[in-house]
Formats: C-alpha cells, structure tokens, sequence
C-alpha cells in the first residue's frame, strides 16, 4: 500500500525519540513568581495580580481583538490607560470562588496550573490565553489547555524581556465529555470528575514534557496515546484501550487536519491496535509509582511509533 508524504510523516514519531533523557531537567525560570502567588489566601487579590501579570484576561473578546492598537497597548506594551474599556472580574468569570491556582511538580515539565469547575470559565481563559483573546469555537471534549508563549509582564519585570511562561488551564469534568456509567470503571459520578482532573493534569504535563526534552509538543495521535497512557496510569493505576478510545471520539478529529480523509481512518485503525497492544503490555503490571511512570516508562512510550507494533514491555518491566 502506497502511503501519502503526509502519513508518511505523521507516523514518523517523535524526531528525537530515540536520545537518553536526562534523570531530571533544570526547572523552568519563573516558578517562583507562581508558586509564591499560591501562598496568597484571596482569591480575589491571586485573580487581581494574574490580571497585571497577564492583561489579556480582562480584554472584550470580539472577532478581530488580537490586531487592534487595545490589544496591542495591553498586551504588549502593557499599557493600561485605556483601562476603561477593559473588563471587571464580575464581567469575566460567572464562578471565580471555584478558581484553584497551584504549581505542578514534574521531574521533565513544572507548570502552574489554573483549574475551575465552570466550562464557560474555562472557555473565557483558553480563549484568553491560548487564543489572543479571539473567540474561536472550542471543540466540545476539551477540558484542558497547555498554553506556552505568554508574555506574562509579572516575569518580565524579573527576569527580563526575553521570558514566556507556560500555564495549564483545567476544566473539572468527565474526561472526553464521557459519563463515568459509559466506561469499563466502578466509579460514580465524583469519583470519575476527580479522577479525570488527575488524568487530564498529567495529560498536559507529558506533553509539556516531550516539548521540553524532545523539543515537540504536536497534534498527533501517537502524542495522544503517549499522554493518555501516563494519565490513566497515574489516575487510575491502569491503562485501559476500551477508556482511551471511548473519550478520544469528540476530538478526534482534532489531530488528522492534516490527512486526507482516508488516511486518517488508516491512523485511526493503527491507533485502536497500539491500543490495544499498549493495554496488554501494561497489564500485567502491579500499580507503579508516579515518580517510576514519568522517569522510566515516559521515555520508553516516546520511542513508539503508531506504524510499528508494541510487542513487548520494556525490559525493566517484568512480564
């Protein structure tokens, strides 16, 4: 079978897949600005200086906002005089009690994370942050961002012009917008929300992790799997293709733009066999500790490739 350039180079794998990672990398610069901003106690003074650090929060979002002199002057230049035309919290956020700020430790990717329990929330700060505050349709099914790049000026008055930051914005939801009675798990309807905030947390932190040692962060269903794979270990102490499968339907699509219509029902048909293979490989084993999943097991799913079978676990993973 003839295979496109595009699929050729989706089922490439990570370029860099096959480099020795380090046991640890050097945290990211800027941490402690978010993590001695956790130590406030007020909601409303944390929501007051993430505004001055990141005023794009308090921008209207209307089609076109990113390439008006507002947004220029705000974000920019951080240029507040025109203050009168920027939003007030109770104009922003419809649950700003429901916010949670905190730093997520990881040996390859510490992020702060900012989570709420309110979609349309959630949906105001993707579009915020991830988008220049344009708003743009977000996919139903997504209920978490890693956003990277930020000119966040709380970093620049330290460290310099130079610095972006990275956060992760969370949604507390059914993981893939899939009810818990929907899935191979005894959970009830709590039990799966909170479970799920844990998947989808160490979901963005491995691909954080792959864009920090592996230099690539993409849309691809082998990244999927890959980030999956982590967070239902660390979540649910197992690896289940049925749950992978099941909560990837709504956003599927999100990762084949590039292929053509065929083959991205090819990649899937791969996808489901990884799958599978990846739940028979992993099941044998007891419930492995967090630290051992993302130091030893992480650069072990980065060597996979979605055209190869996964046959046999890693040798330090007794069968």
């Amino acid at each position: 079978m003839a295979h496109s350039q595009a699929l050729e180079n989706y089922l490439k794998g990570f370029k860099s897949k096959d480099i020795a990672w380090p046991s640890v990398s050097k945290p990211e610069l800027g941490l402690d600005w978010w993590r001695i901003l956790c130590l406030d106690q007020s909601l409303e003074v944390i929501w007051l200086k993430l505004c001055l650090a990141l005023p794009q929060l308090r921008l209207p979002q209307i089609s076109g906002i990113s390439k008006t002199t507002l947004y220029r002057n705000t974000v920019l230049r951080r240029d507040l005089t025109s203050s009168l035309e920027l939003l007030t919290a109770d104009q922003i956020l419809h649950s700003p009690q429901n916010l949670r700020l905190w730093v997520a430790d990881h040996p390859f990717g510490a992020a702060p994370v900012l989570a709420t329990t309110n979609y349309q929330d959630f949906i105001w700060l993707v579009r915020a942050l991830a988008h220049r505050g344009e708003p743009i349709e977000i996919q139903h099914g997504v209920h978490a961002q890693a956003v990277r790049g930020l000119i966040h000026w709380g970093l620049i008055d330290l460290h310099g012009a130079d610095i972006r930051a990275s956060l992760i914005l969370l949604h507390d939801a059914p993981y893939g917008s899939v009810e818990a009675n929907k899935l191979p798990i005894n959970f009830n309807k709590n039990e799966w929300i909170k479970a799920s905030t844990i998947l989808r947390l160490e979901h963005e932190l491995t691909h954080l992790s792959t864009m920090r040692i592996l230099g690539e962060m993409r849309l691809n269903l082998l990244d999927e799997l890959v980030a999956d794979t982590m967070g239902q270990l660390i979540a649910l102490g197992k690896f289940s293709s049925q749950i992978f499968i099941h909560c990837l339907e709504i956003r599927k699509s999100i990762y084949t733009t590039e292929l053509s219509r065929c083959d991205a029902e090819y990649v899937l048909l791969l996808l489901s066999e990884r799958a599978d293979e990846m739940e028979a490989v992993l099941r044998s084993q007891t419930i492995l500790s967090t630290e051992f999943c993302r130091q030893m097991l992480l650069p072990w799913l980065c060597q996979q490739r979605l055209s190869q079978p996964i046959t046999k676990a890693p040798g330090w993973l007794p069968m």
